[in-house]
């Protein structure tokens, strides 16, 4: 341990089962709890199961552990990203136990305020990790360890000693065995303790492991009957546990047997957590013992309890504060178990009622909860098996609530015909039951889902259904969904309707208090204004918008909305006005940086002077744009910038000049495959044969 005093980073302990890694990283966790403010945390890796949580699995969890209520990324970068962020505001002991490979730690390295503590099998490979590979004990190491547990076994404690082949956990539980059943010899105790190490094989240079599972095996044998049965139940659970849990899932109503395990070593307390925990190689002993329908009955009444905590959980967020957070901490204390019992009523759901009912019910709990904590592919497998156990049992209210859970999952996802098919069938179903909240919220997802596909036509039509379902008096929600109308119909270049919405809009906007909306109307109306010829009108909401807009720095709608209110004042007649307007966009927009925004209206500065005869001042708004254009390496904008130009000598006679800007034009569009490039070819030749 020597080399472990220069404070590491990262401290990996790697050795064989039973040989002490977990005791010896928490027993770390004194050295070094001084310098890190007592604050740690303990995962369990789960490294022996098929399945284990992945290195996003465990970002999640420990982002939670600080913040229960925050909303988590679906994407793994930014869900990396922000558990860095929030361990950085933290300094303290990271533990992950039972790691199955490099893989699944990786990603979780911590900053430099923080220790990492990895125990696994196999030696862990991470840069800087300091190595520890633990051995069993020496002979007289293990001598000394089982006269602790185990005194009056002096007279055969060689013996003893070398079946356990100096493995902590094997002399632990057999120190602790003796200690029970002290009435025994240790010479009596001994040979039976040999009889069961001989039943495993006659191979004195057998691996460290049946030792360990000797051990074991005696101490089950040696059991009453109903603390052996609950030892058994026990394997059924994934991850540790309370006595409560236990009460009912493992038929131990007072907690005798469990308090008896506990005595045996079969099962370890924590005592900073109140939970229980069996070790895995108790539990892969064990857990082949249990026959397949007792097995069964006591998934079955796991997955019971687990659904009653869920509706805890569930209950507890609902009444928000600090209840919130205690039931956020419970469902992630829990997750793993709720987990177990989801999977059992997912698989027996087909073919037993009372799983298909415990299925939906799940979901009907925690289906906020479940979003939140669950990666979105989890998400969606839960809730499709609850929206198939809902169409089993014919559960009309459930089936509307899981197509809803299931339909919002999609979206998140991105799957956009799945999210569909799903929310039109939510709003069919929900029609017909007469539930308008559940369609409106079926509604809103299809809305949200069109808006970012651009489908607008599909968009008018679930916006004027949601308006349709309003309760009288929501003058709110019905500006919204008024104000989001004018917009779909301006996309959908329904000039006429956006105007005619829009006006409807416009009467209610003393209720709104969302400038983003606002500002969303008045630009979509002042563009619809403009389409249909009142410019008087257009030029109204454009400076509306523009003024709300000037108070975002780098708002992205800024350079258009000057060029838009430019382009209305223009058409009032008041030429003046729009090129002040111009003038202090391109002074907003050099501040800002932008120097595409600020080509863009240095050309519309051009037009306006060339459309007014002042051929100098636009000829040299076009210098300065096509030196701006060299310099962004933005050769569309070139392209503009010489045509407009060559145009303009045109305008004012002179041909040459024109043709020479024109050409350079041209090899600029032909260049980039602009289908503009024809038309200024057919003027081009126009202007030589002149």
């Amino acid at each position: 341990m020597a080399r472990t005093t220069t404070r590491p980073i990262i401290i990996g302990i790697s050795g064989h089962p039973g040989v002490g890694k977990t005791c010896l990283a928490i027993s770390l966790i004194n050295k070094y709890s001084p310098q890190f403010t007592n604050n740690c945390l303990f995962m369990d890796m789960q490294g022996d199961r098929k399945d284990p949580p992945s290195a996003e699995d465990i970002m999640r969890r420990i982002i939670l552990r600080y913040h229960p209520t925050q909303p988590l990324p679906s994407d793994n970068k930014k869900l990396a990203k922000l558990y860095r962020v929030v361990l950085k505001s933290q300094k303290g002991i990271l533990i992950l136990d039972n790691v199955s490979e490099t893989k699944q730690v990786k990603a979780l390295a911590p900053p430099n305020s923080w220790v990492m503590i990895v125990t696994s099998r196999k030696p862990v490979k991470i840069t800087k990790i300091v190595a520890i590979e633990l051995e069993p004990m020496e002979t007289l190491e293990s001598h000394t360890l089982l006269t602790r547990w185990a005194p009056k076994i002096s007279p055969t404690i060689k013996e003893v000693s070398f079946i356990c082949k100096g493995l902590p956990m094997a002399l632990e539980l057999v120190g602790k065995l003796y200690t029970i059943n002290s009435s025994m010899t240790p010479d009596y105790f001994t040979k039976r303790f040999v009889e069961v190490r001989k039943s495993f094989g006659d191979n004195e240079k057998s691996d460290f492991i049946t030792g360990i599972r000797a051990a074991i095996s005696l101490s089950y044998n040696m059991l009453p009957d109903q603390t052996a049965q609950v030892l058994k139940r026990l394997s059924v659970f994934p991850a540790s546990f309370t006595a409560n849990a236990v009460s009912f899932i493992c038929e131990d109503p007072k907690g005798l047997s469990l308090t008896g395990l506990e005595k045996y070593g079969l099962v370890q307390y924590n005592p900073n957590t109140a939970r229980y925990y069996l070790h895995n190689l108790v539990k892969s002993f064990v857990k082949p013992l249990l026959g397949p329908g007792e097995r069964n009955m006591t998934e079955k009444r796991l997955a019971t309890e687990f659904m009653n905590v869920l509706e805890n959980t569930h209950n507890h967020i609902e009444k928000g504060g600090k209840e919130a957070v205690k039931g956020f901490r419970l469902f992630d204390m829990e997750i793993e178990n709720i987990k177990a019992g989801m999977e059992w009523s997912k698989k027996y759901s087909k073919k037993d009622k009372e799983a298909a009912q415990i299925c939906s019910a799940y979901i009907e709990n925690g289906a906020t909860l479940i979003s939140k904590r669950l990666s979105p592919s989890e998400c969606i497998q839960w809730f499709e098996a609850a929206l198939t156990s809902a169409k089993q049992l014919e559960d009309k209210e459930a089936e509307r609530k899981h197509l809803l859970s299931l339909g919002s999952q999609y979206v998140l996802s991105g799957k956009v015909q799945e999210a569909t098919n799903i929310l039109q069938n939510a709003v069919t179903l929900c029609k017909k039951e007469g539930d308008d909240e559940g369609q409106r919220t079926a509604l809103q997802h299809l809305i949200r889902l069109n808006l970012q596909g651009n489908n607008h036509a599909l968009t008018i039509n679930y916006l004027e259904e949601s308006i349709e379902l309003l309760d009288s008096g929501n003058d709110v929600e019905e500006f919204k969904l008024l104000a989001q109308l004018t917009k779909a119909c301006a996309q959908n270049q329904e000039f006429n309707k956006a105007a005619h919405v829009g006006e409807k809009a416009m009467e209610m906007i003393s209720v709104n208090e969302d400038k983003a909306l606002a500002l969303a109307l008045f630009h979509s109306l002042g563009i619809s204004y403009m389409k249909t010829d009142e410019s008087g009108k257009a030029l109204q909401n454009l400076e509306l918008a523009l003024n709300l807009c000037q108070k975002v720095p780098n708002h992205p709608l800024k350079p258009e909305l000057f060029k838009l209110t430019a382009d209305a004042t223009v058409k009032t007649g008041d030429v003046s006005s729009a090129l002040k307007t111009l003038l202090k966009g391109l002074e907003a927009i050099r501040k800002e940086k932008n120097l595409e925004a600020e080509g863009d209206i240095l050309i519309q500065l051009a037009e306006i002077h060339i459309q007014n005869q002042s051929e100098d001042q636009s000829f040299a708004y076009l210098e300065e744009a096509l030196n701006l254009s060299k310099k962004i390496k933005d050769r569309p904008m070139g392209g503009k910038v010489l045509w407009m130009w060559s145009q303009g000598l045109a305008k004012s006679g002179n041909f040459s000049m024109a043709i020479s800007q024109g050409v350079e034009a041209l090899k600029i569009y032909e260049e980039i495959n602009d289908p503009e490039a024809n038309t200024i070819r057919t003027q081009i030749d126009k202007w030589s044969g002149s």
